[in-house]
């Protein structure tokens, strides 16, 4: 029986105690892990992968174990289309790989780089990513001519984040201004009014 159908029982059977689905989820797969080891999700997962690959060779499926506990911790598929879309980029947002991972260790993403580009042989120019600071060191040491940007969406959250009960009533000017300034417009003639801006995100940021 799966989580899905645990949860409504546990609901009905115990109304006035709290339940959290992603922690009885856990506690599901913790327990399938310990006591079937070999018909996890992730191993189904990697057999099904494999049996696509036997049977179209173009798929790249890529597999790793914990080196003490045998278990797979790290995943990666790419189709056939998929491998297609990774040469050819149009100048469009694409998923061209998954990659399924227990961590997001510094190892964890050298190995993911470093699997892609074995497998396709190409260097992307340009690699949008979050602030995460193994993933950050990966790409510099593995990518150090690639243009790394950071991803536009995840510095407005931050902005919402940490910004927002600050500002409290001028946020939604800022929030604005801001977009602008990514465009680099408004009369811009140098970036000493950039730096400055900069400047007073910090010192909020840090009080």
């Amino acid at each position: 029986m799966n989580s899905g159908s645990i949860y409504p029982l546990l609901k009905h059977d115990y109304p006035n105690n709290p339940i959290f689905k992603k922690d009885l989820y856990n506690a599901v797969y913790q327990f399938r892990a310990t006591n079937n080891p070999g018909d996890s999700d992730a191993s189904q997962m990697l057999q099904i992968l494999l049996s696509w690959k036997e049977f179209d060779p173009l798929w790249v499926v890529k597999s790793h174990l914990d080196s003490f506990s045998r278990r797979l911790n790290r995943l990666l598929w790419m189709s056939p289309s998929q491998r297609s879309l990774y040469a050819i980029s149009m100048m469009l947002s694409r998923i061209v790989a998954t990659a399924v991972i227990n961590d997001e260790t510094l190892d964890t993403f050298q190995w993911i780089f470093t699997t892609l580009f074995e497998e396709m042989g190409i260097n992307p120019k340009v690699i949008f990513t979050d602030s995460d600071p193994s993933m950050i060191s990966v790409i510099k040491e593995i990518h150090p001519n690639i243009n790394h940007l950071l991803c536009i969406f995840h510095i407005d959250m931050n902005l919402q984040k940490k910004l927002k009960c600050k500002l409290r009533p001028h946020f939604e000017e800022f929030h604005q201004k801001f977009y602008i300034c990514n465009q680099f417009t408004a009369g811009a003639q140098s970036i000493q009014k950039i730096k400055s801006i900069n400047k007073q995100i910090y010192d909020k940021v840090d009080q």
